[in-house]
Parts: structure tokens; C-alpha cells; sequence
């Protein structure tokens, strides 16, 4: 069969997808990423084919200013937020869905005139007839690609469900996910509803303890590190002579931007320290910062290639960074400050395989202390192989294929 996966265009939406496309690619079936042609070249590094939405003048860069343009007013924001104010899991999810995956969505999906993200995207579809459409959770307007071509479609997620969530609670007519799709559907003829808006099926990596209950089909899938390629460096061939330690703040970070003072105290933090650290921080993240002698920086290395050779990772949070550590059996010291590390944070703090810092509320020396403690007690290497046994327990790529089989002769136009 002909399989289009479509996804948001990072690095950090694309990888999560890459084991799946070629678990299915390695069982014979035709397999394509549709996204912006700035990931074009990401996506065939990895040896798959890519279909390029758009151009570099119609497609918005991703950029603090265009994350700003695109962020929903305020009033509307608000009105999701302050409906769940009362119940902390509730608002997390409100939060989550208004304010970042509202802004990452209309960056693609809203605007006058043609849209290429959702009009060159149906066009391809109908003119190459996937059987079956997996979509990023970020681009819903695949479903209706998937519709127009008679395609079977689903969502593949890469974190908690909040757009399922925002579904099932918040009213049709003031859902601002409801409001951006309506006009898109019309357009190409297509009846909006739930299936339109949440797939026919989910693929879901995330761990059973970080789901959110909704009413989708869900099928679990183990989330691979696959986090890009390179050639190895020399310096990760064998064991270090003292403890490395891995420093990442993630792509978004780079992408839109992020408080310069965070990297200074964590640079501060783990200098003077009988450990080795390599930061994977570019030059702009470094510019008028004091890199400690014990601190090595590289603009970027696979975690995949560094993580084997850590007795701890410092990071901001990231569900993708988080399961590369888990599968690496590396203990993790979190940032509290990270968009995302409130719901994978307490991940790692309940089974007890990492530890959090907080740089408004702890001095450098206390951050110092956990990091030490993280590398240093046998306690958070045990609670990591916790972690490391549940994802093993999760179905592979491999494993799902036959049942993304038989859902797509199900649900596909005959």
C-alpha cells in the first residue's frame, strides 16, 4: 500500500515518525513525508522520499515573530484557560492546547488566500492516492486529504493528547481547532467532524501514565530514539576516563528562542565539577557565554551517539529527549522551566530516575548537589531501568504494522 506521512516541519515532529516509516517501508509498502521544503533534506538523509508543501515565500519560517503572529488573541486564549482554572491536570491540558499547539497549528492552517499546507497537500493526495494518511497531530488539514482521496487516515502523536482533549471538552462553538478547520473543510467539500478532527485511529508512544483519557482508538506504539545521523565523532568511540554528562535544551529552544540566563547558570552549574560535559548548544546559544574548562560544546551530535557513553543527561523537559534517555538507561536532571517538562518531569520523579532543578528557586550550589546525586546514587540508575522495562513492554514499529494493515483495508475508500 501507499503510505503519506505528514508532518509538522521540525526536526523534533519529523523523527518520532522515521522508525514507523521504515518499519512500513521495510515490509515492502510505499512510503512519502509531506511537509515544508525546509525539511526536505531531513527527511531523504533519513532514506525516505519527501513532497515538498509550498515554498520558502508562502510557507511561514519558524521564528519567534511568526510564532507570535500566529498565536491565538488573547481574550480567545483565555477563555479555554480560565474554563479549567480550577483543577491543575485540567488547566495543564487548557494551557497546552490554547497556547502552543493552537499557535503551531494556524501557523500552517490559517490565513486568507490558498494555503499550501493544506491546499497543495490535498492536491498531492489526489493526484498520488495514498491508501493510508498518518498525520502529525499539528496538521490536521491531512484528514482532509485523506477524505478528498479516499485515503484511511490517523493521527500519529508525539506527546499527550490535548487536541483529543480539547474534542471531548470544550464546546463545538467556541473550540478554536472547530473554528480553524471549518473554513478548510468547506473548501474541499469535505463535512466536518470529530473523525476529521481526531483521525480514525491514534498511534500514541506516549507511556500509560502520561495519557490523557479521551474516546479515540488507540494503537500504542514504542517511541524509537531516532534522533539523526552523522559520522561519529572520535571522542564518543569508548568509556570516558570521568563521569559525561549530556547537556541539551532541544530544537525548540533554538527555533523560537529562550531566556540566554537558563544556559548561563546551567554552564555555571556544571563547572568546576570532576565530570566531563558535552553541550549541545550553537553559536548563537553561546554568544556571551563563559564555557567552563570542563565543558565541551558541539552545535549538534545524535543523542543516540552521545547518550551510550552518560552517566546523566541535563535537559528541558522534551518527551523526545526524555524517551531517548529512557532507552539509553540514562539517568536525568530536568529543568522545571521547560514548556513540556511539568507533564515529563513528574514522569522521571514518580519512578524515581531523575531529579529536577529550579533556577528561580534553587541557588547553583543546590543545583550542583542534585546533579552530583543523579550521577553519583545507584537509586536513579535502578529507578531508569524502571523506565527502560516499561518501554521495552511497549509494541514496536515492527509489531504495529500488520494492525495498520488491517485498520487501512477497513477504513480506506474501496
Amino acid at each position: 500500500m501507499r503510505v503519506m506521512f505528514a508532518v509538522w516541519p521540525a526536526a523534533s515532529h519529523l523523527y518520532p515518525a522515521i522508525p514507523l516509516a521504515w518499519a512500513l517501508q521495510g515490509a515492502g509498502h510505499e512510503v512519502c513525508f509531506a511537509s515544508s521544503h525546509d525539511l526536505a533534506d531531513t527527511i531523504t538523509a533519513a532514506g525516505l522520499n519527501a513532497v515538498g508543501l509550498g515554498d520558502k515565500d508562502t510557507m511561514p519560517s519558524l521564528d519567534y515573530e511568526t510564532v507570535q503572529r500566529f498565536t491565538l488573541a488573547d481574550e480567545d486564549r483565555d477563555r479555554v484557560i480560565e474554563a479549567f482554572q480550577d483543577d491543575p491536570a485540567e488547566s495543564e491540558a487548557a494551557t497546552m492546547f490554547a497556547t502552543f499547539l493552537m499557535t503551531s497549528m494556524r501557523m500552517f492552517h490559517h490565513g486568507p488566500g490558498r494555503l499550501p499546507g493544506v491546499d497543495d497537500l490535498v492536491d498531492f493526495a489526489v493526484a498520488w492516492k495514498p491508501d493510508l494518511v498518518l498525520w502529525d497531530m499539528l496538521w490536521p488539514a491531512a484528514a482532509i486529504a485523506a477524505r478528498v482521496s479516499g485515503a484511511a487516515h490517523a493521527r500519529q502523536l508525539w506527546g499527550p493528547d490535548y487536541c483529543g482533549w480539547a474534542v471531548e471538552n470544550l464546546p463545538r462553538t467556541t473550540n478554536p481547532l472547530v473554528e480553524m478547520m471549518r473554513p478548510l473543510a468547506q473548501r474541499h467539500g469535505v463535512e466536518l467532524d470529530d473523525e476529521l478532527l481526531l483521525g480514525q485511529w491514534t498511534i500514541d508512544p506516549t507511556p500509560e501514565e502520561l495519557r490523557i483519557p479521551t474516546g479515540t482508538r488507540v494503537v500504542p506504539v514504542r517511541r524509537l530514539p531516532y534522533t539523526g545521523v552523522q559520522t561519529v565523532p572520535e571522542s564518543l568511540y569508548g568509556k570516558p576516563e570521568r563521569p559525561r554528562v549530556a547537556l541539551t535544551l532541544g530544537m525548540s529552544h533554538r527555533n523560537i528562542g529562550g531566556p540566554e540566563a537558563a544556559i548561563a547558570t546551567m554552564l555555571e552549574m556544571v563547572g568546576g565539577l570532576d565530570i566531563e560535559v558535552v553541550a549541545t548548544l550553537n553559536a548563537e546559544q553561546l554568544a556571551g557565554q563563559t564555557v567552563p574548562p570542563n565543558v565541551s560544546t558541539v552545535d549538534f551530535v545524535p543523542l543516540g551517539q552521545l547518550l551510550p557513553t552518560c552517566s546523566a543527561i541535563i535537559h528541558h523537559g522534551g518527551g523526545g529527549t526524555l524517551t531517548t534517555a529512557i532507552a539509553h538507561k540514562v539517568p536525568q536532571l530536568i529543568d522545571s522551566g521547560g514548556f513540556e517538562s511539568f507533564t515529563y518531569s513528574r514522569y522521571a520523579l514518580d519512578n524515581g530516575a531523575g531529579l529536577t532543578i529550579d533556577q528561580d528557586e534553587q541557588t547553583v550550589d543546590e543545583m550542583r548537589k542534585r546533579l552530583m546525586q543523579v550521577i553519583e546514587d545507584p537509586a536513579f540508575a535502578a529507578g531508569t531501568e524502571r523506565l527502560y522495562a516499561s518501554w521495552l513492554a511497549m509494541p514496536s514499529p515492527n509489531d504495529i504494522v500488520p494492525v495498520l494493515e488491517g485498520l487501512t483495508a477497513a477504513h480506506r475508500d474501496q
